[in-house]
Formats: structure tokens, sequence, C-alpha cells
């Protein structure tokens, strides 16, 4: 067949390309970065590298509050341990280095682009020390980055708990879940157009850093990049493979064994009284039914409402069926 033809003569030359390179001298002309700007991908990578390790030890974090006895403290006092893991990790990293795991990873540092302004430095790629963002900088960093989110969470959270929006009574925590769903949307609607102008100009990634005048740049000049031949080669064999699975259709055969599977689940689920929430298998607070008939707790509907908005919609727990709306049971 031709792709494995292909795929033979492909690694016969790798491997031949890969055996010169070791024969090359080592040369050092490379070893600096260009006196150009900071690629708008590696400032990507850093910040969604940063998001994916927080996700990872939040993960990590519930797990340990997974067991029985500690199970009601995991989900009472859940915002608070991630508020703590949050302040570790700025502590140990941007408070102390003025970069984010993210960041040193990429190797970026946070500067003060208002003190390069003024020594007109802004053409200097590399940190200089004395343009290391300043203290009361990085504290009103911390409260935007980490303080504020957790005070909107938590709040959030109790309102979709007590039902502030339900109230009939316009009370001050009526006012205060339709201001914090204002502020959420403003903020959205300021990250969006931030976005769209960091990929145009290359200039501050996030809001944050535009309010603050941070701007990351290379911290180190002696970090080099090499390319893996190796890693190159075992990528086109997985593209190789890949083509063969996709023209074998193994995928339809595997949607279809899960499809048994789904059905087999929901016969079983169905045993479940309708008492309960789906979510949390207790008893409803506040008691909603979802537009497939459902119970849930009014939290549990709503946050997985709130966490789906991309979508509009959620799977439900209990039949599988898009969740798009709730009403009170």
């Amino acid at each position: 067949m031709s792709w494995v033809r292909d795929a033979s003569e492909a690694e016969y030359i790798l491997d031949s390309v890969s055996k010169q390179q070791q024969v090359i001298p080592t040369s050092h002309a490379f070893s600096k970065f260009p006196n150009n700007e900071v690629l708008r991908v590696f400032q990507l990578d850093a910040l969604t590298t940063q998001e994916e390790i927080v996700d990872i030890l939040r993960s990590s974090l519930l797990e340990i509050f997974n067991v029985a006895p500690l199970q009601a403290i995991g989900s009472k006092y859940q915002e608070e341990l991630f508020l703590s893991l949050d302040l570790l990790l700025y502590r140990l990293t941007t408070w102390r280095q003025g970069q984010s795991i993210g960041d040193r990873l990429q190797n970026l540092v946070l500067r003060d682009e208002g003190k390069a302004q003024e020594m007109d430095m802004q053409s200097v790629t590399s940190l200089v020390p004395n343009l290391a963002p300043r203290r009361s900088v990085l504290l009103v960093h911390l409260v935007f980055s980490v303080l504020l989110p957790y005070a909107i969470r938590k709040l959030r959270r109790q309102g979709l708990e007590e039902g502030w929006d339900r109230e009939e009574d316009q009370t001050w925590r009526y006012y205060t879940m339709q201001s914090l769903r204002c502020l959420t949307a403003v903020w959205s609607a300021l990250s969006l157009l931030n976005i769209l102008h960091f990929l145009a100009t290359g200039h501050y990634r996030t809001m944050t850093e535009r309010l603050l005048s941070l701007k990351p740049v290379y911290g180190s000049q002696s970090m080099r990049r090499f390319t893996n031949l190796f890693y190159l080669n075992q990528h086109m064999w997985w593209k190789t493979w890949a083509s063969l699975f996709a023209t074998l259709r193994i995928g339809k055969y595997l949607s279809r064994a899960l499809h048994t599977v789904m059905s087999v689940s929901s016969a079983d689920s169905s045993s479940i009284s309708d008492t309960i929430c789906c979510a949390c298998r207790s008893v409803p607070t506040l008691p909603q039914k979802s537009n497939c008939g459902h119970s849930y707790c009014y939290y549990c509907i709503k946050s997985r409402l709130a966490d789906s908005e991309a979508t509009g919609s959620f799977r439900c727990c209990r039949c599988g069926v898009a969740v798009h709306a709730c009403f009170p049971a």
C-alpha cells in the first residue's frame, strides 16, 4: 500500500537527518533571542498553559476531599480551597519572580511598561532588574486575577443557592445578583476587545495586564529551543495510523458501542427515584424541573446551565437529553 511505502521512506530520511545533525558542531549563533517583540503564540501558550496547570491542580485538590469524611467540607468550602491554592501559587510564582508557571515554561516575565516608557527602554525585549513590577502593582494584579474572581464566584454561587434573582421584592440581594451579571457581561466584552487588539498588535494579552501596564518579555537570554526529530518521526507515524483508522472507520464502530453502553446506563438509572436531584443524588433544594422532566436542585441545574453558556445546554444526568431550560417543580 502507498501509505506504508511513504511511511517507510520518510522514516529512513528522518533517521539520516538525525544522524547528520549529531555530527554537526554546536553553534552559539542562535543562542540569543532576536531583538523584537515576544511572539504572540508564546504569550498565548503561556496563558493557556497556566490555565491548564491550575485546572489540573484544582482537580487533584478536589480528589483529596472526595473521600467520605471530607466530602461535605470539599463541597461546602470548594471556593475557599481554590482561593487558598491560587494564593499559594501566586505567592510562589508571580509575587516572588514576576512570572506565573505558564510564563516560566515559556521563559517570559512581566515588566512594568510604564517604567520602560519613562526610561525609554521599550525596545528592550529582555528583563532589566529596575523594570520589574513594583509590589503595589503586583498587589493590584493579585486583586484582579485572584481575589476579585473568587468574590464573584462566591456571590454567584450563594445567589444561585438562595435564589436571589427569584425574589419578588427587589431587595439588595436581587440588585446584587443583577449587578454581578452586568459586571460580568461588561468585563467579558472588554476582554473580547482586548484579545482582538492583542491579536492585531501583540500588546497586552489580558485586560488586567493592560490596566496595570504589565508586558511579558523574555526572562533569560540563554534559553535554547531544539527541534526533536525523533518526536517528528513519532508524530508522522501517529498521523499515518490515524489516516488508516479513518479509512477503516473504526470510530463508527466505537460510537455504536458507546451508544449501546449509554443506553444500558440510562436504563439502569431509570430505577432511581424521581424525587432526588439527578446531579447530587440528594433531596432537591429549591427543586427545579428540566425541560426533559427530571428533578434538580436550583443550584445544580443553574450552575450547569451557566457553565455551558457557549453551547446553551448540557446533557441531562438521567436521560442524556440536552437541557436548556428549567422550571419550578
